[in-house]
Protein backbone atom coordinates (compact mmCIF):
# COMPACT_ATOMS: atom_id res chain seq x y z
CA UNK A 1 0.00 0.00 0.00
CA UNK A 2 3.19 2.67 0.62
CA UNK A 3 4.43 1.69 -2.77
CA UNK A 4 1.25 2.55 -4.18
CA UNK A 5 1.03 5.73 -1.92
CA UNK A 6 4.48 6.50 -3.54
CA UNK A 7 3.48 5.98 -7.15
CA UNK A 8 0.19 8.01 -6.62
CA UNK A 9 2.15 11.24 -4.65
CA UNK A 10 3.91 13.34 -6.95
CA UNK A 11 0.93 13.21 -9.72
CA UNK A 12 -1.38 13.84 -6.63
CA UNK A 13 0.67 16.85 -5.81
CA UNK A 14 0.74 18.29 -8.94
CA UNK A 15 -3.17 17.96 -9.09
CA UNK A 16 -3.08 20.01 -5.50
CA UNK A 17 -0.57 22.54 -6.29
CA UNK A 18 -2.58 23.68 -9.99
CA UNK A 19 -6.20 22.09 -10.32
CA UNK A 20 -6.57 24.14 -13.17
CA UNK A 21 -3.74 23.12 -14.94
CA UNK A 22 -3.63 19.67 -13.97
CA UNK A 23 -7.85 18.95 -13.87
CA UNK A 24 -6.99 15.65 -15.14
CA UNK A 25 -4.75 14.31 -12.17
CA UNK A 26 -7.65 15.58 -9.84
CA UNK A 27 -9.06 11.71 -9.59
CA UNK A 28 -5.06 10.57 -9.03
CA UNK A 29 -5.39 12.90 -6.13
CA UNK A 30 -8.68 11.76 -4.82
CA UNK A 31 -7.42 7.98 -4.67
CA UNK A 32 -4.07 9.06 -3.53
CA UNK A 33 -5.92 10.60 -0.26
CA UNK A 34 -7.74 7.57 0.71
CA UNK A 35 -4.82 5.34 0.31
CA UNK A 36 -3.33 7.60 2.46
CA UNK A 37 -6.45 8.34 4.59
CA UNK A 38 -6.08 3.93 4.92
CA UNK A 39 -2.32 3.62 5.50
CA UNK A 40 -2.20 6.29 8.15
CA UNK A 41 -4.75 4.55 10.10
CA UNK A 42 -3.27 1.31 9.63
CA UNK A 43 0.75 0.51 8.08
CA UNK A 44 2.12 3.26 9.24
CA UNK A 45 0.36 3.00 12.59
CA UNK A 46 1.64 -0.27 12.70
CA UNK A 47 5.69 0.86 11.40
CA UNK A 48 5.62 4.10 14.09
CA UNK A 49 3.68 2.53 17.21
CA UNK A 50 1.27 5.10 17.52
CA UNK A 51 -2.04 5.96 16.37
CA UNK A 52 -2.22 9.53 14.68
CA UNK A 53 -3.59 12.18 16.58
CA UNK A 54 -7.03 14.08 16.24
CA UNK A 55 -7.37 16.38 13.02
CA UNK A 56 -4.52 13.88 11.10
CA UNK A 57 -6.09 12.01 8.51
CA UNK A 58 -2.78 11.80 6.41
CA UNK A 59 0.45 10.69 6.42
CA UNK A 60 1.49 14.19 5.50
CA UNK A 61 -0.11 16.11 8.51
CA UNK A 62 1.10 13.62 10.95
CA UNK A 63 4.93 14.00 10.03
CA UNK A 64 4.41 17.60 9.78
CA UNK A 65 3.95 17.10 14.07
CA UNK A 66 6.76 14.07 13.96
CA UNK A 67 9.26 16.03 12.70
CA UNK A 68 8.99 19.18 15.23
CA UNK A 69 8.52 16.61 18.57
CA UNK A 70 11.66 15.07 19.79
CA UNK A 71 12.09 11.72 20.01
CA UNK A 72 14.37 8.40 19.09
CA UNK A 73 13.07 8.85 15.25
CA UNK A 74 12.67 12.81 14.89
CA UNK A 75 15.47 12.50 12.67
CA UNK A 76 14.29 9.71 10.28
CA UNK A 77 10.56 11.99 10.16
CA UNK A 78 12.94 14.70 8.98
CA UNK A 79 14.84 12.94 6.60
CA UNK A 80 11.07 11.24 4.84
CA UNK A 81 9.94 14.85 5.48
CA UNK A 82 12.46 15.92 3.21
CA UNK A 83 12.24 13.57 0.36
CA UNK A 84 8.24 14.07 0.45
CA UNK A 85 9.15 18.16 -0.22
CA UNK A 86 11.59 16.86 -2.97
CA UNK A 87 8.64 15.08 -4.77
CA UNK A 88 6.13 17.83 -4.56
CA UNK A 89 5.95 20.55 -7.19
CA UNK A 90 6.27 23.32 -4.91
CA UNK A 91 9.41 21.68 -2.73
CA UNK A 92 7.01 22.50 0.66
CA UNK A 93 4.71 19.59 1.27
CA UNK A 94 5.80 19.36 4.97
CA UNK A 95 6.79 22.39 7.20
CA UNK A 96 10.53 21.81 8.13
CA UNK A 97 10.06 24.54 11.35
CA UNK A 98 12.31 27.16 9.23
CA UNK A 99 14.79 24.52 7.98
CA UNK A 100 15.06 23.11 4.09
Amino acid sequence: MIDLLCLLLYPALLGLSNPKKYWFFIPITLLAWIVDFIANYTIISILIMAFPKQGEYTFSQRLGRLVKESGPDQQLFVEIAKKLNRIDPLHNHISLGGEK
